[in-house]
Parts: C-alpha cells; sequence; structure tokens
C-alpha cells in the first residue's frame, strides 16, 4: 500500500515555493521583456565568452534584447557627428547572430556620445547648425539602418534622448530613408527622454512604436514606500500620456544604480565609481518597476544595463547593471 506520509514533505516543499513564486509571475507574458546590453571594454562581443553573458540574461527569463552602438561627436554644440569605435560593425554582427542563435528579439539602438556630456545636451545652437548636425547624423542612422535590414534585426531606434531636436529637425525626411533601407516587417521606433519628451515628439503617427527612457525621481529615502508611491505615480501618467496615440509602447530603458541615494536621481551616471554601494535600493526598485510595467498596455520594457563580460556587477559594484547583484534574482523570479 502507498504510504502518502512518504510524499508529504515533498508536497509541503512545493506548496512553500509555489506560495512565494506566485506573486512574482509576470502577468503580461507576451511582453517583450530584456536588456539594454552593452559591450564591455573587458569582453570584445567577438570573445567566445561573450555568449555566455547573452545566455545568462535569457536565463533570466528575457525574451528580447536591445543593442547597443554608438555615434559621436566633440561637443554638445558641434556638428561632427561620426560612428564611434567603441562597437565596431563586425562586434555588433557577432552579438545579433548570438541573439538570434538564442530565440531573443533583437532592437538596435544607436546611441551618441559626448564627452562630459550626454544625448540631451546636444544643440548645436542655430537652424544652419541644426542643419548640418542633422544631415550628418541622418547618414549615419540610414548606414545602421542598411547594418539592420542586412542583419535581420527585428527593430531600430532612430535616436535616443535626442531633447533638443524633436524640433529643430525633420524627422519625417529621415523616417521615409530609413524605410527605403529597412523595410517592413522592421519596426522603427524613437526613445523619447521621459514623458515629458514623448509628449514633446511630435511625428508617433509615423513610427511603429511608442518609446522612452524612464528614469524619474524616486524620492530621496531609498524605502519601499516612498519609492512605490513615486513609481505608481510616475506609470500613471505614463499611462495617460499614451493612451491616445495607438501605438504599441516600450519602456526602452529603466533602472537603478546600486549606490547609496541613487532613487533621488537614477538618471546621474558620471560619480558612479565614487559612490558608496547600496544593493537594496537596486533590488527594490526593479522589483516596484517590474510589478508597475507589467501592464496589457506595455508591449516592452528593458532593464538598463547588462554587459557583455558575464563576470560584471558583483556586490561591490556601485553601476546600474543588476548582473551578479541581489537584483538579479529578483529579476529571474519574477520574469521567469
Amino acid at each position: 500500500m502507498f504510504d502518502m506520509r512518504r510524499l508529504l514533505p515533498t508536497l509541503l516543499l512545493a506548496l512553500v515555493l509555489s506560495s512565494c513564486a506566485a506573486p512574482g509571475l509576470i502577468q503580461n507574458s507576451a511582453m517583450k521583456r530584456g536588456f539594454n546590453v552593452m559591450q564591455h571594454a573587458s569582453m570584445s562581443w567577438e570573445h567566445p565568452y561573450a555568449r555566455q553573458s547573452l545566455m545568462d540574461m535569457r536565463s533570466t527569463g528575457a525574451n528580447a534584447v536591445v543593442l547597443i552602438g554608438f555615434l559621436k561627436q566633440s561637443r554638445p554644440d558641434s556638428v561632427d557627428v561620426s560612428r564611434s569605435s567603441a562597437v565596431r560593425d563586425s562586434e555588433l554582427k557577432r552579438a545579433i547572430a548570438y541573439a538570434h542563435e538564442l530565440g531573443l528579439y533583437t532592437i538596435l539602438k544607436p546611441q551618441m556620445l559626448v564627452p562630459g556630456s550626454w544625448a540631451g545636451e546636444i544643440d548645436p545652437g542655430s537652424e544652419d547648425g541644426w542643419k548640418q548636425w542633422f544631415d550628418a547624423y541622418s547618414r549615419e542612422i540610414v548606414r545602421y539602418a542598411r547594418f539592420a535590414a542586412a542583419e535581420h534585426v527585428d527593430a531600430l531606434v532612430l535616436g535616443t534622448e535626442l531633447v533638443h531636436a524633436s524640433k529643430h529637425v525633420n524627422w519625417p525626411a529621415l523616417i521615409r530613408q530609413v524605410r527605403q533601407v529597412y523595410p517592413y516587417p522592421g519596426k522603427i521606433t524613437y526613445a523619447a527622454h521621459n514623458v515629458d519628451g514623448l509628449k514633446a515628439f511630435p511625428y508617433w503617427n509615423l513610427l511603429d512604436t511608442v518609446s522612452l527612457t524612464f528614469y524619474p525621481s524616486l524620492g530621496v529615502t531609498g524605502q519601499r514606500d516612498e519609492m512605490q508611491q513615486y513609481v505608481d505615480r510616475a506609470v500613471t501618467e505614463l499611462q495617460q500620456a499614451t493612451g491616445s496615440l495607438n501605438k504599441p509602447l516600450w519602456v526602452l530603458e529603466f533602472g537603478m544604480p546600486s549606490a547609496k541615494g541613487a532613487s533621488a536621481r537614477p538618471w546621474e551616471w558620471r560619480d558612479l565609481h565614487n559612490a558608496r554601494v547600496d544593493m537594496t535600493v537596486q533590488k527594490e526598485a526593479i522589483d516596484i518597476w517590474l510589478r508597475a510595467l507589467d501592464k496589457p498596455w506595455v508591449d516592452g520594457a528593458f532593464i538598463w544595463v547588462w554587459y557583455s563580460d558575464a563576470k560584471s556587477g558583483t556586490l561591490n559594484d556601485a553601476d546600474y547593471t543588476p548582473q551578479n547583484k541581489p537584483a538579479e534574482a529578483i529579476i529571474r523570479r519574477y520574469w521567469r
């Protein structure tokens, strides 16, 4: 006769595990979810070990990846836009191939590098300057579009956080040029800077998705209750801003450094090398964001950042990456 008592310990363990996991199960399972993935200085995408990093990323439950390429200019007011050597085409090509092998939805996101500054401060200062800047920028983006088409990338981001460009340049002309070399089913989008940037960008009707980078302040204490209130308010504002656009919504960047005080200014990256490490603020913030963005009206959500070196992160690191940190376990529990 079968003795039920032998099975009781196993049943009890399964019950405990299921009760712990239940709150963490993703509801919008069709949502594209993953990370912005960037080549680390210590690990080229052409190194065989870089594939392990993408495998680790996929094991979190990610089903998509945003691959970062770079353009550069010398100053915020200059017009000398050119390709950065930070990631070569051959390296990006290898990363895309790895992602395809792993069955990941691929998004290519070129970003501007400006020494001592960032894309949101780019401003040539005159209409003629803007024309020169956008001509150079458009040439580089069209080149990326050809590359994306050749490598069968699923989606291309035409720009990221170009705060001052939305009202000064001819985005429809660039969109037409890109469509000529990067046809459907490839999707094109633009990554606005926070909700204000999303509201200010007037050409969503010409794009396939509405997208933004999302780094609102989450309060000064770093306590979960306060961060929850700030996130709830920000997500409500986002829903109100996008509800009438009738396009899929991608939150192309969100995240939190594992740094003391980071909740007040989660966008601030400049002094992280001097910051005190705080794993709790990152872990709690990521957990709150994962739950808050798990909505039917959010088609994609992507954490900043995951590196090509699988050994990145660790408990001594104040950077944004959740790799090898408590936040990674939170993501794994939620997405899987």
